[in-house]
């Protein structure tokens, strides 16, 4: 079984994005074992410092084995089935973890961007970060599915 941790900043406010997120979770237990870490927001600060106090939570959650993964709208985009040839040899990598990091509704911090092994796109529209998460683990089910060559995937 794979082990993943997914870092994301504030608690996942409403509960229709908590019942996608757990209907995933669940679908995934089969494959891989997500860790998920939330970090406290910073609401009452505003701008480049609220991104500054943010990413300085995110990264005192990474660990040297992480391989961190950036979801940011400037990231490399790809299909379903690129992500999942992408994922594999990540999840298979001896001695490191892959590492999801997920900012908050203004973003990562120029810091943790910089501390990313690579920045992902979901997608070139902008979306909530909660719904961003929700796509992440929906995602992560679909590249488990074509790796596993299962009939999820059409």
């Amino acid at each position: 079984m794979f082990k993943i941790k997914i870092i994301t900043v504030g608690k996942v406010k409403k509960d229709y994005w908590a019942q996608a997120i757990a209907h995933y979770t669940k679908m995934l237990r089969a494959d891989i074992l997500v860790q998920p870490i939330v970090v406290k927001d910073a609401p009452d600060t505003e701008g480049e410092e609220r991104k500054r106090l943010e990413g300085k939570r995110i990264l005192q959650k990474i660990e040297p084995k992480d391989m961190l993964i950036a979801l940011h709208e400037t990231g490399q985009s790809m299909d379903s089935r690129g992500f999942a040839r992408f994922l594999r040899p990540v999840l298979e990598a001896p001695g490191q973890q892959c590492s999801f990091v997920l900012g908050g509704a203004l973003g990562l911090s120029p810091e943790v961007l910089k501390a990313a092994s690579m920045h992902l796109s979901l997608s070139p529209l902008t979306m909530p970060h909660e719904l961003a998460l929700v796509v992440l683990y929906e995602q992560l089910f679909r590249a488990m599915t074509i790796m596993n060559q299962r009939t999820y995937h059409y």
